[in-house]
């Protein structure tokens, strides 16, 4: 795949003309490029051929891949053996914030995913063409990542001279840079933001050999789709993974992928995560406008969100209710893929749900029996793609995997299954036993359909298996895969604001952190950590919004719980960890706390619920995170020191050292 528009040695760039290398851009580009970005290409050239004439750069590449957004850089300088990063924001006349992180987040992203950067030295620089001079200082992150320099169209020469002064590195082989191999891993949002605006799932993912698994998987499930439409069949694919491991992308890809209605292939993806739905059409949402405005196409949100964005991605609830309400009507969608789909409810909890919420009466059905006989309605073919994360069932009635196996044993035996050989394991099946729940009729098992490896910490590949071994309380093994995360900080404190600042310090260009603790946690009050209400927690404004609103995540001031945030991550994070969940021998206590007192947890589901919800939070950090324990305080019967240092003991112990 072809990393940027044009790359060329630097002097016969100088000697080029305008014509000629926008031609050849035009020529590169996939997309329909529109006026306003042909004639800021005229003057970028115009200035790089003016300033930098004199200056005995080696190559120069225009917009060049950024392997984690799908996005591009304006240039890429190459001069004595360092790599300077360059973006226009032409017409500017200061100096913008997010301009300034913009450009910072490029040069970390190539330091962390492009393996011919990791040995280099990175400059990146602002150009605002009609800004005032800015007196840079050259200063350098422990990565060998430079701070954003600022420069404009008279001095832009200069900036870069007075960078190189502070470098002697040596002579660089520019094709291996340019030909190396790079390992992105995209948030959810920005893979569904890229994967919508029609770039293909191999420009946001790795291309070693995780990115090969990754892709056979997508392909396996291309080839399940293909045969059951050939064969006129009706097919369930699960797909099983560890936290991280990119299920949500592999559904995300298929759903982004089979959009042709004419064909009737159409797709939705559907999760019973209200919040991940919602971010994700308020993340469309926003840039699809912000891409319509550039181009000079004035539309509205709702215009977006009401005619492109809804039949794209849907929430369980609504679609459900749809369902349920219109027994009769044969579904427009011939793919469905359910992400979290473990967490579907029984009949108990389905027959409650729409009673009080729908005033229905019982339909004696699980919920995977209403919504496989939903699909059934299709006279010919039709598929579901249910994506399973392993323990992460966090409210009552969620069975998991079994109530699939159920329904389809039960009323849907004509239904071909295909499973990975993973679904076997205790984390999917629980207690059941695999040769009776799985005992149906058309089955296969597939390797290709488990996602072996975490690719949400890209740092840390081992660090869903330490957060398994640490809630398991397998000390030993816990040690063990901790010496393995040398590249992914994690730290103790029992100071919040110590946390705080670190993980402000630790964060650049527009990575983003946040603070978290469990729905269970109510002590944490006293502390500063206190939560707020499903309907007052506004989470696209969490996920989503600038450092320049206060319930940000940025803010670090309200947290966010396991109810907001499944299937979405941040880059760096902290994490409070309260007196529900104290070690005891060689468990825990499981505590919920009722006004004045702690009380155990007694049900087994509840105390299930309750050590998921710790491994959903423990599990949302792509790059580092600090656990804050309080101190307690002995006058306080509820925050009592002992009930804390437990905590902080074990942790430590572990290995996990503090601040």
């Amino acid at each position: 795949m072809r990393r940027s528009y044009y790359s060329e040695n630097f002097q016969k760039f100088i000697e080029d003309t305008y014509e000629n290398i926008t031609g050849e851009l035009l020529l590169n580009d996939p997309y329909s490029t529109i006026i306003n970005q042909k004639n800021a290409w005229i003057i970028q050239i115009g200035i790089l051929q003016e300033k930098l004439k004199d200056v005995s750069i080696d190559r120069i590449l225009f917009e060049y891949t950024i392997p984690r957004m799908g996005k591009r850089v304006d240039n890429i300088l190459f001069y004595n053996g360092v790599v300077y990063l360059l973006e226009f924001k032409i017409g500017a006349d200061s100096y913008q914030n997010a301009d300034i992180k913009q450009v910072e987040g490029y040069a970390s992203d190539l330091k962390n995913f492009q393996e011919g950067s990791r040995n280099c030295k990175i400059v990146p620089i602002l150009i605002c063409p009609d800004a005032i001079n800015h007196k840079n200082e050259i200063e350098l992150y422990e990565d060998g990542v430079c701070k954003p320099l600022l420069a404009n169209d008279k001095n832009l020469d200069k900036v870069i001279l007075q960078a190189a002064e502070n470098f002697d590195e040596p002579e660089m082989n520019i094709i291996s840079w340019e030909n190396s191999g790079y390992n992105p891993t995209p948030t959810i949002i920005e893979a569904g933001q890229a994967l919508y605006n029609k770039h293909t799932v191999k420009e946001i993912t790795r291309n070693d050999s995780i990115g090969e698994t990754f892709e056979r998987t997508s392909n396996t499930i291309d080839k399940i789709i293909l045969q059951s439409k050939k064969d006129s069949k009706k097919s369930i694919v699960f797909l099983t993974g560890i936290p991280g491991s990119g299920k949500t992308l592999v559904g995300l890809n298929v759903a982004s992928k089979y959009q042709d209605t004419d064909n009737d292939e159409r797709a939705v993806y559907i999760s019973g995560t209200a919040t991940l739905i919602a971010i994700l059409q308020e993340a469309l949402v926003r840039d699809k406008v912000a891409n319509s405005l550039e181009r000079g196409i004035k539309i509205t949100k709702k215009d977006v969100r009401d005619n492109q964005v809804k039949a794209l991605f849907q929430y369980l609830l609504h679609y459900r209710k749809e369902v349920i309400n219109f027994p009769d009507q044969k579904p427009s969608e011939k793919i469905v893929i359910f992400d979290e789909a473990q967490r579907m409810w029984n009949q108990i909890q389905l027959d409650k749900e729409i009673g009080d919420k729908l005033k229905h009466e019982s339909l004696g059905k699980s919920e995977t029996d209403l919504l496989i006989e939903h699909m059934d309605k299709h006279e010919n073919w039709a598929v579901i793609i249910c994506l399973i994360g392993g323990g992460q069932e966090i409210h009552k009635g969620e069975d998991g995997i079994i109530e699939w196996l159920k329904s389809v044993k039960k009323n849907f035996p004509h239904w071909h299954i295909y499973f990975p050989p993973e679904i076997k394991n205790k984390e999917y099946l629980q207690d059941a036993i695999p040769e009776e729940v799985l005992d149906i009729e058309n089955k296969t098992f597939m390797d290709e359909l488990h996602l072996k490896t975490s690719t949400r910490s890209f740092k840390a590949e081992n660090f869903s298996k330490f957060i398994n071994h640490l809630l398991a309380r397998e000390t030993a093994e816990a040690k063990t895969t901790l010496n393995k995360l040398e590249k992914f900080p994690l730290k103790i404190t029992r100071d919040l604001q110590i946390a705080k600042k670190w993980v402000k310090k630790k964060a650049r260009g527009n990575e983003r952190y946040g603070l978290f603790t469990t729905a269970y946690s109510h002590r944490l009050h006293p502390e500063g950590i206190v939560k707020r209400g499903q309907k007052e927690f506004n989470p696209e404004g969490w996920w989503l919004d600038s450092e320049e609103y206060v319930d940000s995540s940025f803010a670090l001031e309200i947290p966010c719980t396991e109810f907001f945030a499944q299937g979405l991550e941040v880059d760096w994070g902290i994490f409070g960890w309260d007196a529900c969940f104290r070690p005891k021998d060689s468990d825990w206590e499981y505590m919920r706390f009722s006004r004045k007192e702690w009380k155990n947890l007694n049900k087994k589901e509840d105390r299930k619920y309750l050590k998921n919800a710790f491994r959903v939070l423990l599990t949302r950090c792509r790059q580092g995170m600090v656990i804050f324990i309080p101190k307690g305080d002995i006058t306080d019967k509820t925050r009592l020191p002992e009930f804390y240092n437990g905590i902080y003991n074990y942790l430590k112990e572990i290995g996990i050292k503090e601040i």
